[in-house]
């Protein structure tokens, strides 16, 4: 069976629409949503104290947008997150400008290269010095070793546009439920991220070590989808290449870290092994 077979499922729940706004885009077929991601080599993630359910449509933060600035250089994007399994800066506890306190957070960040670094302040005192470290390990070799760890970031901002906030938030429930079901919490990292682009492609999620994202994800998709998650991170050895591996669950596939558009269509069309 396919896995565009094993994936079609009864669109009934995208009827239930308590947001104004049309979910028709959510079941959008695959070839439309490859290609979807942008180009960039890292993905950073400043951990907030509250999730993105409760950020602000776009959050003024001098700080976020100052690493932007400097790591986009070199491909990386800078976001929001929040999880009960991830470190939070101790001496700030807000978003962004808005308490008027100079910003802090702990960090991590995931490369195209297969690793994740772990960050216990950024700040705009020590940016530079941040920067530098990020750099220098973005864009070091392939890791030879994945982490032990999968981390998976749904994006449940919802002030943003409510596709986000109600099925994404119903895709990360389901996701928590499942992995607490099958008790893999120690392998499995299950968090919340802030505005990722593509509302319409609602729920996203984004798959760390490996980079890819998926769209149009609903709640009643989670168990199989995971199922591929967890297959491919038991692998015994991460792939040589950012094109090595196949799209990850190619009816949800948006695209890959490491992967410009054209890179991305064509992993998609390339025959499976």
């Amino acid at each position: 069976m396919s896995l565009k077979v094993l994936y079609k499922l009864p669109f009934a729940h995208l009827q239930r629409t308590r947001c104004s706004r049309s979910f028709a885009a959510t079941a959008a077929h695959s070839s439309s949503l490859a290609g979807t991601v942008p180009h960039h080599q890292s993905y950073i993630l400043l951990h907030t104290h509250r999730p993105p359910a409760e950020y602000p449509s776009k959050p003024k933060s001098p700080l976020q947008r100052a690493l932007l600035l400097k790591t986009a250089q070199w491909g990386g994007i800078v976001n929001f997150s929040w999880s009960e399994d991830q470190p939070v800066h101790p001496g700030f506890t807000g978003l962004g400008a808005e308490s008027g306190e100079p910003e802090k957070y702990s960090a991590t960040l995931f490369s195209a290269n297969g690793g994740q670094l772990g960050l216990p302040e950024v700040s705009l005192a020590n940016l530079d010095a941040v920067e530098r470290q990020l750099r220098e390990y973005a864009l070091r070799p392939r890791e030879q070793e994945r982490p032990a760890r999968l981390h998976l970031y749904v994006c449940t901002h919802g002030e943003r546009d409510c596709r986000c906030g109600e099925t994404g938030g119903e895709v990360h429930r389901a996701l928590r439920a499942e992995v607490a079901k099958r008790g893999i919490g120690h392998r499995v990292m299950v968090g919340h991220v802030g505005h990722v682009g593509g509302h319409k492609y609602a729920g996203n999620l984004l798959v760390f070590p490996f980079g890819d994202w998926l769209g149009t994800l609903q709640d009643f998709h989670v168990s199989r989808v995971l199922d591929e998650i967890l297959k491919r991170h038991d692998r015994e050895a991460p792939p040589a290449t950012h094109t090595e591996a196949p799209p990850l669950c190619p009816p949800f596939w948006r695209g890959r870290m490491g992967l410009d558009k054209e890179e991305q269509l064509a992993l998609l069309a390339a025959p499976s092994l």
